[in-house]
């Protein structure tokens, strides 16, 4: 009984792994790295919006209506990747240096979807886009009006469906890490 007992006795002595601890300054890191990508792939398609404009104002001519046109679409068409962009950098501007196991929650389920919230506002943004370019080519035909219409709309669709394997691809260390960083929170004595 006596060897029972000091064995007890031994095992309550060992040391118990306490809980892993919470990497803040690396999450703050990743997400750093995360925003500077971002402003490239933004920075980006702004110029090339206004390459667009530029492209579309050379080969239509300067008339006042075309002119008018492509104001509207690179307002429309600036409009729409600030908002975008002004999303993803707010999820970049997260501040993990005291996280709870709530606030790490809310932000794994802002990566899920992260444009749940702009996808509703998304084809609002549509419009002025999709008015601007008929605008610059309103002396043209019907088909060219409908071409003008539907193929910013399809490619905006195929866009989004691009966007989303780009960025589960993107998010996915990510949501690892806070996955870790919430096991670890949760694992932490009150």
């Amino acid at each position: 009984m006596a060897r029972l007992e000091e064995l007890q006795q031994l095992w309550q002595s060992q040391p118990q792994p306490g809980p892993a601890a919470v990497d803040s300054r690396g999450m703050k890191a990743a997400l750093h790295r995360f925003r500077r990508r971002q402003n490239l792939i933004y920075s980006g398609k702004a110029v090339l919006a206004a390459l667009l404009v530029w492209f579309c104002l050379s080969s239509v001519g300067r008339s006042p209506l075309a002119v008018a046109g492509a104001a509207v679409f690179f307002g429309g068409a600036l409009g729409l990747l600030l908002a975008d962009w002004r999303g993803q950098l707010a999820i970049a501007r997260l501040d993990f240096t005291k996280p709870s196991a709530g606030f790490v929650d809310s932000v794994l389920e802002r990566l899920r979807d992260p444009h749940a919230p702009f996808r509703r506002l998304l084809w609002l943004h549509m419009i002025p886009i999709c008015a601007g370019i008929n605008l610059m080519f309103a002396a043209h035909s019907i088909a060219a009006h409908l071409a003008a219409t539907l193929g910013p709309l399809a490619g905006c669709a195929l866009g989004l469906k691009i966007r989303s394997k780009r960025y589960a691809a993107e998010y996915r260390p990510i949501i690892e890490r806070l996955t870790a960083m919430k096991t670890a929170l949760e694992e932490r004595p009150q």
